[in-house]
């Protein structure tokens, strides 16, 4: 009864808030246009005027229309037969509709302030994120470079819901290493750069040429095909500069650390149709814990886009990561047993039993994509893209077993390569017109993709040797085991999709969708799967800027089989389910951009390998359930002073299930998160150009397994801080995490906890040249 009390309560508190915005918000962005009335004043007798001639323009438009055939953008079509009317059709044309373009625009949004308003993972055109029935949240280039993240986990924790599930994300799994929603992404990771599938070459989790991170919430089935239920990661890359300009960095950090960087923008061409854009980043990262966790990374793109016509426009990019020394998301697992359980601080929290004789990943990837406008109702876009990857590593480990008689523990060696590649291809077309009375927002496309890995070998043995806890030395290795995977896996999905957004009333819409997916999977007895996806909702615009939307959506995810150490198969069912979402989108303009709201997620026929199991044996849970309620908002409260805030409830569940305990959560799924980061930059005086500000990173608990019988990992919260100072020519900034030198564990399990890094610093400067 105490926890259904506390749910209404967080329930009836998110209304309460939702109902406030509808009408604290709109009313504040009327008192600000008050503010300016004085000077719209002397715009009016121009506004009028512009008006006449609006009119004008009009009424000859309307008598054009009356002549048959001499306007191919607008038509009146009756088809009959036997002179009974089937169908009366009105299209028309959106005049306003938007030109194609390129480079970075001067208006582009997440650039100079934190507010993104439109994406497109929501829906694959310029549909406008509050028209759609779903939550799509973004982490745009101010925020990103405020906070100098250099990894992809770091940006993602400005997003509400997203949680490093199991582990962060490492240069060998192709299943995602992330939760939305209490939800990972299962087999697959649900990775794309814009738009199309990328799992090899955002496995180097390099920053350094992201535009901005869209999050789509929820099932992403109806537009990418089978998905994971949690969400869709789509990276967008940044786009060339209209303008010559070379930006060169360099900036040094804790424990020896130190990168540089250069970003080129050149136009090829006088009149601009054809521009260019290089970024290079050079870095030698070091680490707080013991022993040579030293990460060397070279990573580097390229773009060029051209417009030769006003309706064609063509972009091509390109890019290489080649990084060695060791793998930083693979060090600092240390044994649950002297850390997180009993005995307390037995460990060292610098303690490190990861040693990489050897270390290499090289990743690789192109794109290409042409864009052409037909006419003023249709636009087509086609895109393909060809990714690669090899990781290879020679490393010895601890086994997380610690012997509290001895203080030792046991060390395994393994000797590895893998490789992977992935073909990706999207076609659609975008239609706005206007038929059966009503306007259509219209997208209808066709995906293709061809995912490959492979194991190429490995070798090694397990349990060969002891070593101290406290000052290990690691005995050489010898070969206890080899292994050679002659074949390689190959899936490839074949899906067609279809969006629309209809416009009821000026205030109301209704976005419909479905898709057909089918796959193939080379290793299966049976490789052939059909799925079918759908996503159904509605928008309702209670006032200028306030819109309350609800919708449902489907998703469907075919399940490969799985083998043990004795060559057993385990064969599937496809894992299905649904999303229910509802609450209320604030937009603004480049004002605030504020998404609240409550979901349900469902899953049914999940996989997971049975603890204790030797050889290993999987089984499929029968049913999960994910509620919860979110808040992703970015505001300009004035000029030069943002705020970005996020914040998730969510109470993720076993439903139903025949081996772990119905009822308990879900592993490593934090009950509650929140970030706050705010900056504020002196707009003129002396002291213009200054800027200062920063942010609290709260995780709650969470459970170290699914049964939840070991317990659950502290909460813990962390304070980061900024100061910086920058011209058009140069900026100097100071970035300093965890303040407080805080000692936390971000994640574990019944066997290991990852530890957080303390108190660091980034001292960064650039100069730019144009």
């Amino acid at each position: 009864m105490n926890k259904t009390k506390k749910i209404m309560r967080k329930r009836v508190g998110a209304m309460a808030l939702a109902l406030a915005m509808s009408c604290w918000l709109p009313g504040m962005a009327l008192a600000e246009e008050n503010s300016d009335s004085v000077q719209a004043e002397g715009t009016k007798a121009v506004a009028a005027e512009q008006q006449s001639n609006q009119e004008q323009e009009q009424a000859s438009e309307q008598k054009s229309e009356t002549k048959a055939g001499n306007n191919p953008a607008v038509a009146d079509t009756v088809t009959q037969f036997g002179n009974v009317p089937i169908a009366e059709v009105e299209v028309k044309a959106d005049k306003d509709k938007k030109k194609l373009t390129i480079g970075q625009q001067e208006n582009a949004e997440g650039v100079k302030d934190y507010v993104i308003t439109h994406s497109y993972a929501g829906s694959k055109s310029d549909v406008e994120n509050k028209d759609l029935p779903q939550s799509i949240a973004s982490v745009g280039q101010k925020v990103m470079q405020e906070q100098h993240v250099t990894t992809i986990d770091q940006a993602l924790s400005n997003i509400a819901g997203v949680a490093m599930g199991l582990d962060s994300l490492d240069y060998w799994h192709t299943s995602g290493r992330y939760a939305v929603r209490g939800f990972g992404s299962g087999f697959y990771a649900p990775f794309y750069v814009n738009g199309l599938s990328d799992t090899d070459s955002v496995m180097s989790r390099w920053t350094g040429n992201l535009d901005r991170i869209e999050v789509l919430k929820g099932p992403a089935s109806v537009l990418y095909g089978s998905s994971s239920p949690g969400g869709l990661f789509n990276f967008v890359t940044k786009k060339p500069l209209p303008y010559e300009s070379f930006t060169i960095g360099t900036d040094v950090r804790s424990w020896s650390g130190r990168s540089m960087d250069i970003d080129m923008s050149i136009p090829l061409t006088k009149d601009k149709k054809w521009l260019s854009r290089t970024i290079i980043q050079n870095a030698n990262y070091g680490d707080y814990r013991w022993g040579d966790s030293r990460s060397k990374r070279f990573d580097g793109s390229f773009i060029v886009q051209g417009q030769p016509k006003e309706n064609l426009t063509y972009t091509f990019e390109g890019s290489y990561h080649h990084h060695t020394g060791s793998d930083p998301s693979d060090i600092g697992f240390l044994p649950a047993t002297g850390t997180i359980y009993s005995p307390h601080g037995l460990i060292p929290y610098k303690a490190n039993y990861t040693y990489y004789r050897d270390f290499k990943y090289i990743g690789r990837g192109i794109q290409a994509r042409v864009d052409y406008k037909v006419n003023d109702i249709w636009t087509i876009h086609s895109a393909f893209s060809y990714s690669n990857r090899s990781s290879y590593y020679d490393r010895i480990m601890g086994n997380r077993t610690v012997d509290l008689t001895t203080l030792t523990q046991k060390v395994s060696w393994t000797e590895k390569l893998a490789l992977s590649h992935t073909k990706a291809w999207d076609t659609n077309a975008n239609g706005k017109f206007k038929a059966w009375g009503v306007n259509h927002d219209l997208t209808l496309g066709y995906t293709w993709s061809n995912n490959a890995w492979h194991s190429a070998w490995s070798k090694g043995c397990s349990r060969y040797g002891d070593i101290s806890l406290f000052d290990p030395v690691y005995p050489i290795p010898y070969v206890g085991y080899s292994y050679y995977y002659p074949n390689w896996t190959v899936e490839k999905r074949f899906g067609s999709y279809i969006s629309d957004v209809v416009e009821l009333s000026p205030k109301v819409k209704l976005a419909l969708g479905g898709s057909i997916t089918r796959r193939e999977l080379s290793t299966a007895i049976n490789p052939n799967t059909l799925g079918r996806s759908s996503r159904l909702g509605l928008t309702y615009e209670a006032s200028p800027g306030t819109t309350w939307f609800i919708g449902r959506s489907t998703y469907y995810q075919p399940l490969s089989p799985s083998d043990n150490e004795i060559g057993q198969i385990f064969y599937f069912k496809p894992e299905s389910g649904d999303q229910v979402e509802g609450g209320v989108k604030v937009d603004m303009g480049n004002k605030a951009s504020i998404t609240l709201s409550t979901y349900r997620i469902s899953r049914k026929n999940l996989v997971y390998t049975i603890p204790d199991t030797d050889p290993k044996i999987y089984a499929q849970i029968g049913q999960e359930t994910s509620k919860g309620i979110e808040l992703d908002s970015t505001y300009v409260i004035r000029p030069g002073w943002n705020l970005l805030l996020a914040y998730s409830n969510c109470n993720a569940r076993i439903d139903k299930d025949d081996y772990y305990v119905s009822g308990s959560r879900l592993q490593n799924i934090p009950v509650n998160t929140l970030k706050l980061w705010s900056t504020y930059e002196v707009q003129d005086g002396r002291w213009k150009g200054w800027g200062f500000g920063g942010g609290v990173t709260h995780v709650g608990k969470m459970p170290l397994s699914y049964n939840n019988s070991k317990g659950w990992l502290d909460d813990y919260t962390t304070v980061d801080g900024l100061i910086y100072y920058k011209t058009e020519k140069c900026r100097y900034s100071l970035n300093i995490y965890n303040l407080t030198n805080k000692k936390y564990w971000m994640y574990g399990n019944s066997s290991y906890a990852k530890a957080g890094d303390p108190r660091s610093f980034i001292l960064r400067a650039e100069w730019t040249f144009r």
